[in-house]
This record gives C-alpha cells, structure tokens and sequence, in this order.
C-alpha cells in the first residue's frame, strides 16, 4: 500500500466523522461548543474487520484516522473495545511519543489470549481485549488497574468479557475510568450488565468520579440497563449517559418531547457501518456519575470506510462543582 493510499484513508476517516456526514446527525456537538471534559468510546472491530491489506502502510494508515479523531475532540479519556493487542501497541506507541499534555497513557487488559484474525496486527501476539487511554504522560496511578471477568450463564456459555478498570486524572481530578464489551446472549447481557454496575461502583475509592464506557449490546430503555442509569422507569443506577438529552431520538410514551433527557441516544450500530449488523441501534455507551457531571453532550458519528463495524461515540461534560 503507498503512502498516498494511507493519507487518504486518514483524512476519509476525520472529515467523514467531523463533517457529520450519515445518519443521525440533526443534533450534532462539535469540538468548538462542546463542554470541556471530553470522551470517546468505540469499538474498533480489530479482529473482525480486515485491513485492506496487512502491511505496515495499512495499519498505520488506520492509526493514523483514529488518532486524527482523538485530536480533533481533545479527548480526555478513549475507551477502546474489540481491541487486538497489536492494535493497541501500536496506538499506544503513536500517543506515547508526544510531549506535554498531548501525550496520552494507556492501560490494557486481555479478554482472550488469541483471536485469529489479530494475526492482521501482529502474527505473533493475538490477544484480544480492551484499552483505555487516558491524557498526559503517567496519568494511570500505579497499582490500580484492575482486570475482573465478567459472569457468564452456565447453560449457554460464550467468549470471555471483562471490566478494565483503573484510577487516572481527568483535567487534575481523580476519577475511576472503566471499559467494557458485555456479551450479546440476552440470558448473559442480564447476568453481566449488573454485574458491571456493582464492580464499577466497589472499585471507586471515597466516592471519586465514575466514568464507564463500552459496548453494552444492549438498548438504553432495557430492564437490564437498570442498573446503570439512575433515572427512568425502575432505575437503580449512580449514572448519566452523554447522549441522553439528545431530543431528536426522543420516542414512545417513555420519551416525551417535554422531557429534559431520556434513556435514548443516537445508534451506535448499524447497516451503514457493516453489512452484517442488521439492526439500528444504541449499544454503546459513556456513562458519568450523576452526581459529579453536568450538562452531558454527544454525538454517534459516521462510519468511514474500513475502520470498523459499530460508530464512535463521543462525548463531553462539565464538572459538577
């Protein structure tokens, strides 16, 4: 692949996303009004999505469009599932490089030990995972990072899900940062949602900031997602979510246009990423506790070609104080 190959799939990668261009964007957050605290979460599809070829050019080339987008929304904190660990590697080594406050920290956590198709990022590495990458140099506090498998149902098991978890600085506070793939068997999702909820929540330490994000399969309004989010119908969660507020995806009798913010959101997966997602919906998340954070936004952005299966999600917030 030549150079010239890699640049465009770069700048198709960061005016696709930046110019809203695709479905859902009537209520669009950019960088020059969003609030400052900022968040993306976004499932890369390392080992399900093929490279256009497996050379040094092409992985680059993908890097490059990710990066493009972390710096177009000054991201704080970037969250980062199906991850292969060659993927990470060479991100981590991308952002590590830089100097001041625009290098960024990361911690990694392995789910499986091999996927196949992660041979696409490096043939002699194959694990497969999640990263969260957080802004300044040493940002993640030494000893906190925490890998917890997640429950599965024992008459219907399936692939190895896993909540990272690790202590960081967002703009000089302490926060809990947390990533998770919950698995998309409805009998798990409900054994593992929960689950999800009360490790986050014990893994905070006096009360700090909780920020949570991830590929949760499964939609706002669910019962399984009671957990989670501390308002509408049977909530028991300490969580916002950044796309709650977004009035055009505000639908049903559960969603009234009179309402400040609702259990709903733009979708995160669709038929115009992947020909293989058949459905239209919001899977993926960045959850804030409530009681930290105000005035949440965001935004689910389009799918360039060849970056992945599901839409990055992003987000932004004030501080609660």
């Amino acid at each position: 692949m030549r150079a010239s190959f890699r640049t465009l799939l770069a700048a198709l990668f960061s005016i696709g996303l930046l110019l809203g261009a695709g479905p859902a964007q009537a209520d669009v957050v950019t960088p020059q009004d969003a609030k400052p605290l900022r968040f993306i979460s976004y499932n890369v599809c390392g080992a399900s999505c093929p490279l256009p070829a497996e050379t040094d050019a092409a992985r680059a080339a993908w890097v490059s469009g990710l990066v493009a987008e972390i710096d177009a929304w000054d991201s704080d904190l970037i969250m980062l599932q199906e991850l292969c660990y060659g993927q990470w590697t060479l991100i981590r080594d991308r952002l590590a490089q830089r100097t001041g406050e625009d290098s960024y920290d990361s911690v990694w956590g392995a789910a499986l030990p091999s996927a196949a198709k992660c041979g696409q990022w490096n043939a002699n590495d194959r694990r497969f995972g999640l990263a969260i990458f957080s802004k300044g140099k040493a940002s993640f506090v030494d000893g906190t990072r925490s890998v917890t498998f997640l429950p599965e149902d024992p008459l219907n098991p399936t692939e190895d899900r896993i909540l990272l978890c690790a202590q960081t600085a967002l703009r000089g506070v302490a926060v809990r940062a947390c990533n998770t793939h919950v698995d998309f068997n409805d009998t798990t999702t409900a054994l593992q949602v929960p689950k999800v909820a009360e490790l986050v929540d014990a893994a905070r330490q006096g009360g700090e900031p909780a920020i949570l994000a991830g590929d949760f399969n499964q939609v706002p309004e669910h019962a399984d997602m009671n957990a989670l989010y501390n308002h509408g119908g049977g909530s028991a969660g300490r969580f916002q979510e950044v796309d709650e507020n977004d009035k055009e995806q505000f639908k049903g009798d559960g969603c009234p246009q009179t309402a400040d913010r609702c259990r709903s959101g733009e979708p995160t997966a669709s038929p115009t990423c992947s020909d293989h997602t058949k459905e239209t919906s919001k899977i993926d998340y960045v959850f804030l506790s409530y009681e930290w954070f105000k005035t949440v936004q965001g935004d689910a952005l389009p799918c360039p070609p060849g970056m992945s299966d599901h839409h990055l999600l992003r987000g932004a917030a004030a501080w609660e104080r």
